[in-house]
């Protein structure tokens, strides 16, 4: 009954996403932002056989972008940056809202010049995962979703531990807060973690008056998990994962 459910429920979004795919359109300020995004880009040649783009699911500060850049060279693949495209829509003054139109145009360029994708920001949202999926589909590239996860404390750890320039090009440390203390980024970065924590984690009472947090099963399929906790250990899982995707595809 369960599996019914999911497969009714993703044919319900796919129709959605194709019915707003025929509708979006970019304004000419999220179009600047994208040429600009574009014209810094250096494409790397793919590894694999086939076209690949990466969706990496997992929190902020689970360690996303390190996993991307240790995965990116060995198989080929160019990693499309959602911070540093909001970094661009903010100097045209244009709402975060086009962000993912952006990248998904530009992962299609990728793929067009040769070149495998991973994406760096979370896809943990199921209509962003199928907007992905059917724009893949158009250009023939097969999408594939890494976990990325981390000890609880070692993420709290690792954004409190960061020390963010306050300009422009650093998309936390430029956000809007409140918050007029130091490391505005850190507080920036703690709230996005808060909000998207109930996506990823469940809280389990483990006696004496406290919790734990325990990470969830996902509801879809995914390659492969990486738990970057301890830094020797995951990046040899990552070398180890890239070569079951260049065996594979």
């Amino acid at each position: 009954m369960i599996r019914l459910i999911r497969i009714f429920t993703n044919i319900f979004l796919c129709f959605i996403v194709r019915a707003y795919h025929k509708i979006e359109k970019m304004t000419e300020k999220e179009l600047k932002a994208q040429q600009q995004y574009l014209l810094n880009l250096k494409i790397i040649e793919r590894k694999t056989k086939k076209p690949l783009i990466f969706g990496l699911i997992g929190l902020v500060g689970s360690g996303k972008t390190s996993v991307a850049k240790e995965l990116a060279p060995l198989i080929g693949a160019t990693i499309v940056e959602g911070d540093k495209i909001r970094v661009e829509l903010r100097k045209q003054n244009e709402k975060y809202e086009g962000a993912r139109k952006i990248a998904e145009n530009i992962a299609e360029k990728i793929i067009e010049n040769g070149g495998n994708v991973v994406f760096d920001s979370d896809h943990i949202d199921s209509k962003k995962r199928a907007s992905l999926k059917e724009k893949a589909k158009k250009f023939g590239a097969k999408v594939i979703f890494i976990r990325v996860y981390s000890d609880f404390d070692v993420m709290i750890g690792r954004i409190v531990n960061n020390v963010y320039k306050e300009n422009q090009e650093d998309f936390f440390g430029g956000a809007h807060t409140v918050w007029e203390g130091v490391n505005r980024g850190a507080v920036v970065k703690d709230r996005e973690m808060i909000c998207r924590m109930l996506s990823h984690y469940k809280a389990v009472y483990n006696g004496n008056s406290r919790y734990k947090f325990v990470i969830k099963k996902l509801p879809f399929n995914i390659f492969a998990e990486v738990d970057t906790t301890k830094e020797n250990k995951w990046k040899q899982e990552v070398k180890m994962i890239a070569g079951q995707i260049r065996s594979r595809y």
